[in-house]
């Protein structure tokens, strides 16, 4: 019994303002004076409003009496005069109130984006992309409907409840007193369903994230449906998942069914008691029917406001719960600190040093890489083959800083990359991962992307390099051709290609391919390795393949085995040892036999 007084009564308690929201108003500050603006022209509306009822009050009491036609043209002219002012301030308060809410939500969907491009590849893979896009989206438009329409709702309410008031008392206290019963019943009611709605709330969003998740996985994976014939199978999993949601729905929505005829029944006793009490007081000629019409009135711009309060209480909560999430994620820090660089350092040449290199990634067990010690010179090809698992996409991702080692494990020309801007890193680094990527653009978008200014010499010398000037003329626009979402359009090779294209337009001063030619044919390979060695001197190259093929000619071969360097040496070196690199090199010549023999 006593918990539920306490939380009957915990609207009486000072509010505590959540941490999301605390974030929240920090965007609101660079527009404190179109706020003040705005709630300026809100405090004009309302004066206004009280202006009307007063004027109406002595235009009824002066009929009743005598009212001449000039006067009666008069109140009317001042009455239209009213209208218009008060209809010029609330189009002003929307519009500079709304205008913020719509600043504030741009502001913070693009830290939210900026945020996203900064937090470490981890972070993507216990994240999922629908639930991301669901933050950015319907998220984001739940803060800004509170930080727009809930504001005005509140200004109103605030105002009613200190200008409305007063002016009602001075009409007639008793009738006043009487109208604001209900209020704190009011106020009771919607403590007991704020937990209700926020939990419902919470329920709908998450879910609003999950049911994203769901649909931009089936869309990536459509081809995959399609081969399997499970077309219907999807459709059935997103009715029930989609009706899963619409019951979460109409969870949330029974809340508001429910608060909102409440509401209504509270305006309804306010109304009862000054019918009937207003009626004894006009009756016993103590109160005038234009002061009893002027009472009405206001009492229903008190109520109007109340009603607008409860529509916030919906705002709020539901904001409460989006800002939060979005909060979660503005809340990570970034696992690449860039603040310690020196910005002196403007350009590199590519010596890349390992020192005592060890790395674990977050929450694994045993480390990923152990005690390597490596110095790699700068125009140097070094190739780094491997089981599965050994540690070799790992060790490449520390040199960009994809991942983070420690400070002084990685070094690039004799500094510790950490004193290195990442702008100065990265841009002096072409990196061609396991898992090509392409935007839904052209394909000379794609191959410039990240370029400025390329000239057409230097994109023909990069589709020449990468191999992938020989497929123009089967595309149908050559260059320009649209290869849709991923390079749906193109082939697994021919998307390596691009993407080594991409890499080699930027003429880095270190390049990286992770297994970055495993789509392509052996004939192709040669052709682009060939490529890649009359120009090998101009950079520092990392390959990491399966196929011996394609490290034979590097300057250095690495082979890893449980992130340590087992072996190292050149191919003819290894070959004569004949530990794991020649037992590698035997397997490939076995299965390359036994293709030719079943072909």
């Amino acid at each position: 019994m006593s918990r539920n007084v306490s939380e009957m009564l915990g609207f009486l308690r000072r509010p505590r303002l959540p941490p999301a929201f605390k974030r929240l108003l920090g965007y609101f500050h660079p527009y404190r004076k179109t706020l003040l603006a705005g709630i300026t022209c809100l405090v004009m509306a309302n004066i206004f409003r009280l202006v009307g009822p007063s004027v109406l009050r002595r235009v009824i009491d002066g009929l009743i009496v005598e009212i001449s036609r000039p006067k009666l043209l008069r109140y009317a002219g001042l009455l239209l005069a009213i209208a218009l002012a008060l209809g010029i301030f609330l189009f002003l308060q929307r519009r500079l109130l709304v205008g913020v809410a719509r600043d504030v939500e741009y502001r913070v969907r693009k830290d939210y984006f900026a945020h996203l491009q900064k937090l470490p590849l981890q972070f993507f893979h216990r994240h999922r992309t629908g639930d991301l896009m669901a933050r950015a989206t319907s998220d984001l438009t739940a803060v800004r409907n509170l930080s727009g329409q809930g504001l005005i709702a509140l200004m109103n309410a605030i105002f009613a409840t200190v200008l409305i008031i007063p002016i009602m008392a001075t009409v007639s206290l008793k009738l006043t007193l009487l109208a604001i019963l209900p209020m704190p019943l009011l106020a009771v009611a919607t403590q007991v369903f704020a937990k209700r709605v926020h939990e419902r709330s919470r329920q709908v969003q998450e879910y609003v994230g999950f049911i994203s998740s769901s649909v931009q996985e089936s869309l990536a994976g459509v081809r995959v449906i399609r081969a399997y014939g499970q077309e219907e199978a999807e459709i059935a999993a997103f009715s029930q998942i989609n009706r899963e949601l619409a019951l979460r729905n109409l969870k949330l929505i029974r809340q508001a069914i429910i608060f909102s005829p409440l509401i209504q029944l509270f305006i309804g006793i306010g109304a009862i008691i000054i019918f009937w009490y207003g009626s004894l007081l006009i009756i016993r000629g103590t109160l005038t029917l234009g002061q009893y019409v002027q009472a009405t009135l206001y009492l229903g711009f008190v109520w109007g406001p109340m009603i607008g309060l409860g529509n916030v209480f919906n705002l709020y909560q539901r904001a409460l719960v989006s800002m939060a999430r979005i909060d979660g994620i503005l809340s990570i820090k970034p696992a690449i600190d860039d603040s310690h660089a020196d910005e002196e350092i403007t350009e590199i040449a590519g010596a890349i040093e390992f020192r005592n290199l060890t790395f674990t990634y977050k929450d694994a067990p045993e480390p990923a890489l152990r005690g390597i010690d490596l110095r790699i010179l700068a125009g140097q090809t070094v190739a780094i083959v491997g089981t599965v698992g050994s540690g070799k996409s790992t060790l490449v991702n520390l040199i960009p800083r994809l991942l983070e080692a420690k400070a002084g494990q990685v070094l690039i020309d004799g500094q510790s990359i950490q004193q290195i801007p990442l702008r100065v890193l990265r841009s002096a680094i072409s990196y061609v991962p396991q898992e090509t990527f392409l935007f839904s653009d052209t394909l000379k978008d794609n191959v410039t992307f990240g370029t400025d200014n390329t000239t057409a010499r230097e994109l023909e010398a990069a589709m020449h390099e990468s191999g992938l000037a020989e497929d123009l003329n089967d595309l149908a626009q050559g260059e320009e051709t649209l290869i849709g979402e991923r390079g749906v359009t193109l082939s697994g090779g021919q998307k390596q290609r691009a993407a080594l294209a991409r890499a080699l337009i930027r003429r880095p001063r270190i390049l990286i391919l992770d297994d970055a030619l495993s789509a392509v044919d052996t004939h192709m390979e040669e052709q682009i390795l060939s490529h890649l060695r009359r120009l090998r001197h101009d950079r520092t190259t990392l390959i990491i393949s399966h196929r011996v093929s394609t490290v034979r000619h590097a300057d250095l071969i690495l082979v890893l085995k449980d992130g340590r360097v087992i072996e190292q040496g050149t191919h003819h070196e290894l070959l004569v040892r004949g530990g794991m690199y020649a037992y590698l090199n035997q397997q490939q010549k076995l299965k390359e036999e036994l293709v030719a023999v079943l072909s």
